[in-house]
Formats: C-alpha cells, sequence, structure tokens
C-alpha cells in the first residue's frame, strides 16, 4: 500500500471516530484536489453518512498542527458568521488515527477569478479582469477585517512570531542573508495600531467564483494582525501577475498587473472602516517578499523543487529579491 492509500486509510479511520459512526466508508474513491502546495485534499463523498456530511465534501489534511489548528478555528469561526467559506463539520489534531491535523468541509463550487487566464486567454481576458476582480479582493478584505476578531486573539503578537519563524527557517537552510532581512523587518516594524482577522494569501486563486457567489478558501496563513497583512500580499501578486503567457504580451500584463494593484487599493479603502496606512503597507509587502523567497530557497535546501513546479512564486523570486535588496539595503543573493 502506497503512502497516499495509508494517508486515506488512516482518514477514513480518523472520520469515523470524530463522526463517532464506525460504519463510515468511502462512497467512492476519493479525487485528489490540486491548485495548493500546502496541504493534501480530495473531494469525498461518505456512505452512510446523514446530516451535514452527507453530499460533497473536502477533506484537508494540514502538516503543521499549530497552523492546521489556527486554520481550523478561523475558518470554522468565519463560516459560523456568515462569511463566504466553507463550513468545517469536523476537524481533529494530530491523533492516534491519523498523525496530521485534518478538517471536513463543504465543497465550494465555481472556479478561481483567474482560472483559464494564460497564453492568449491572458491578453483577451485582461480587460474583464480589470474591472471585476481587485474589487473583488478587495470587497472580500474589507469585509474580512469588520469581523469580530474576538474568539480568535491570543495573548501572542501573530506578527512578530512570524518574523521570528521566518528568521529561523532562513538560519536553518543556512541562508544568513535572508535572517539578516528578518533581523531588520523587526527592528522597523511601524508601531503596532488595530489588529483584525487577516487571510494572509488572498489571491485570485484563492477566491472561487460561481454564480451563486464566490468563496474564499485556504486559511493557511491567517493571522491576526494589521489589515495591511492582507492588503500588501494582494497588491503585490496583482502587481507582478505570475501569468504564463508569450514574450511580446507580458509587457501589457505588467502594466495591467500595475493598474489592477492600483485599483485594489483604491477599492479597499472605499470599502473598509479605515484606509490601509502607508508604512504598514510597505512593511508588510516586505515581510511577504521575504516569507516568499524563503519557502523557495526552503524547497531548493530540501531539493523540492520539482514537487512546487507551476507555482507562482518560481516566477517572481527576481522582483521580490529587488525589493528586498532597494528597501532594507541588504545585499541578498538569488538562486542559491
Amino acid at each position: 500500500m502506497n503512502t497516499v492509500d495509508n494517508t486515506l486509510e488512516d482518514l477514513l479511520a480518523a472520520i469515523r471516530s470524530a463522526a463517532t459512526q464506525p460504519d463510515l466508508e468511502w462512497a467512492q474513491p476519493p479525487e485528489v484536489l490540486v491548485g495548493g502546495f500546502w496541504a493534501q485534499m480530495w473531494r469525498v463523498r461518505l456512505a452512510g453518512a446523514h446530516g451535514d456530511l452527507s453530499g460533497d465534501l473536502v477533506v484537508r489534511v494540514m502538516p503543521h498542527s499549530a497552523d492546521g489548528a489556527r486554520e481550523t478555528a478561523t475558518q470554522t469561526h468565519l463560516a459560523n458568521v456568515g462569511y463566504p467559506t466553507p463550513a468545517v463539520h469536523l476537524a481533529a489534531a494530530p491523533g492516534t488515527e491519523l498523525d496530521r491535523a485534518w478538517m471536513l468541509m463543504d465543497f465550494a463550487p465555481g472556479k478561481p477569478l483567474l482560472a483559464g487566464l494564460s497564453g492568449p486567454a491572458a491578453l483577451l481576458g485582461l480587460p474583464r479582469v480589470a474591472h471585476q476582480m481587485p474589487d473583488q479582493l478587495a470587497r472580500h478584505a474589507a469585509m474580512l477585517h469588520k469581523i469580530d476578531a474576538g474568539p480568535l486573539r491570543t495573548d501572542e503578537d501573530q506578527i512578530a512570531a512570524l518574523v521570528r519563524g521566518i528568521r529561523d527557517q532562513c538560519q536553518t537552510i543556512d541562508r544568513s542573508d535572508l535572517a539578516d532581512v528578518a533581523t531588520w523587518l523587526g527592528h522597523h516594524r511601524p508601531p503596532v495600531g488595530s489588529t483584525v482577522i487577516c487571510h494572509g494569501d488572498l489571491h485570485p486563486f484563492n477566491v472561487l467564483t460561481d454564480p451563486s457567489g464566490d468563496t474564499v478558501l485556504d486559511w493557511s496563513s491567517t493571522r491576526i494582525a494589521d489589515p495591511a497583512y492582507d492588503v500588501a500580499f494582494a497588491h503585490l501578486l496583482l502587481s507582478q501577475p505570475p501569468l504564463t503567457a508569450p514574450r511580446l504580451i507580458k509587457p501589457m500584463i505588467s502594466v495591467t498587473g500595475r493598474v489592477l494593484a492600483r485599483r485594489l487599493l483604491r477599492s479597499y479603502d472605499r470599502a473598509a472602516d479605515t484606509p490601509v496606512d502607508p508604512a504598514q503597507m510597505d512593511w508588510f509587502t516586505l515581510i511577504h517578499a521575504l516569507r516568499m523567497v524563503t519557502e523557495l530557497n526552503t524547497w531548493r535546501a530540501q531539493d523540492e523543487v520539482e514537487q512546487h513546479s507551476g507555482h507562482p512564486f518560481l516566477s517572481l523570486e527576481g522582483p521580490f529579491i529587488d525589493q528586498i535588496i532597494s528597501a532594507t539595503g541588504i545585499s541578498v543573493a538569488a538562486g542559491m
């Protein structure tokens, strides 16, 4: 039996235990869902299930228990208060049945906001995207930031912990240059103001759109943070769209990306209770750039780059490093 088969067998045992229904079975072989790079996901249907556990569901197995617990708690809270994210029906920390955290949630219909936008379609689809997508991202961010964060707050400064974690990871993979950037950022953080629930990875591929509405997915990077944590990430990705396209139209995509990013900021400031703070925006932009460059170099250190083929970060390392060097003055090497 291979690793995936073992995981699915252990997962079914964990679901039976959490649901207290020992007779549950897969109604059909679980279908692998692609699009994510951190967790494993399958579309499943359970034979013998009733109520919320009947019909099409998605099971998500998360490799890091602390991040998995934070993701599960955030998604559960948001679904309960009506935010457009799949409702979580069962979840558990690593246990005797499965050695990783997991959750079972509703299946979300729809396609990503940028679905199919590559090659010639990138040029043809840009006018539509320019009018809709930045407004959708801004609306979802502003709506999220107005939700009561009380049930999710802890005594920990989650952003300070994130910076420490990035620095420690850089040291683990022997990238002292990147660790120096993390230290610099820790010393140059703007004063902490208001903090809200943030997604942390809000980009067009994490929003599914359907005639019935949008669904926001993947809360693995969620934090209680300044709103700029979300806006800076979305702005960074929009300003440099990681789209596959012929060389001749890449300049047009770059120009359009900058237009989309500016529109996102305007749309967010109109929809939010408070406009995003420029100093927070600049700082969080560097945090996200460093986070992504660190992730890339971790894959290299672990010889896992091929496993992440197609990930948008792979085409953006150069621009991110340029931004880091320009802002901090620290020499950072690429592609080591």
